[in-house]
């Protein structure tokens, strides 16, 4: 499912050239939660910045170790590849997460210089800081389709993650452990220095009702101390049970929509309230 770009502010003839894609997905299990509570906040960011939307369909859900689970996890970097080829830049945000905050564009935080942008995870618990490739921006350049090439490359790493393994792989990131503990950085790959770090409310995992029972991958241990803001951007609900992530992420999609501000056609932003 796609989305057309946002008209022309009123007075500007036709459309306007939408600026970027946010693109996403979901198999079976995760459909619902993408389409009823993370897609109208991913829209509202896209529609106050001038992007179009892109949901695709998974038949398999990318969770889980079996060989199918595995090769949808890697339908994020075929779509990634595809969004490139049509628009200047592509953010991928997974159906996981929350846009809380619409105030902020995201492409204000890639360097000029650089092909993408990445939030790091911090977990003491692991001792572990990795790229998260839940919130990824890239942008249309030769050196954003030679990264894709490098995570192909790279294949399926042994362990829990899969696409983002490979990415850690073709950063040269030292991965630590076949669980990533003790992952951190590397010797580094030349893509390395042309990676911006997003802050950390960009991708932010989301820890309140952290127990056994609500998280499916990783401890609820491994979810303490780690860094977070007063007023996120994104929140990342990674790591929870289908029936968790869909009771958390309802009642943080209603604070998403209060906290989402005036757009920039707003009359508030641009016309004074009598006194």
């Amino acid at each position: 499912m796609s989305e057309s770009p946002r008209k022309a502010r009123e007075g500007e003839p036709g459309l306007t050239r939408p600026r970027g894609v946010v693109v996403t997905a979901a198999g079976p299990t995760m459909r619902t939660v993408l389409h009823e509570l993370a897609l109208p906040t991913f829209r509202r960011l896209a529609d106050r910045w001038g992007y179009d939307v892109h949901a695709a369909e998974v038949q398999v859900d990318g969770e889980g170790a079996s060989a199918a689970a595995q090769e949808a996890k890697w339908l994020k970097v075929s779509l990634l590849r595809q969004a490139l080829r049509d628009y200047p830049m592509a953010l991928w945000l997974d159906a996981d997460v929350l846009v809380m905050r619409t105030d902020e564009d995201i492409a204000d935080h890639l360097h000029p210089d650089h092909f993408q942008a990445l939030a790091l995870e911090h977990v003491p618990f692991e001792h572990r800081v990795n790229p998260n490739t839940g919130v990824w921006l890239m942008r249309s350049c030769p050196e954003s389709f030679s990264f894709l090439d490098a995570v192909s490359a790279a294949g399926r790493q042994p362990g829990p993650w899969s696409d983002q393994g490979a990415v850690l792989a073709a950063l040269g990131w030292r991965r630590g452990d076949e669980q990533y503990r003790w992952a951190g950085p590397g010797l580094g790959s030349p893509f390395l220095l042309r990676t911006s770090w997003l802050p950390t409310g960009w991708n932010q995992p989301y820890l309140e009702g952290r127990t056994e029972e609500t998280c499916y991958n990783s401890s609820p241990e491994s979810y303490a101390m780690r860094p977070q803001v007063a007023r996120p951007q994104a929140l990342h609900f990674m790591g929870m049970t289908p029936q968790a992530r869909w009771s958390h992420m309802a009642a943080c999609a209603l604070r998403a929509s209060d906290a989402a501000g005036p757009t920039p056609d707003d009359p508030e932003l641009t016309t004074a309230k009598p006194g």
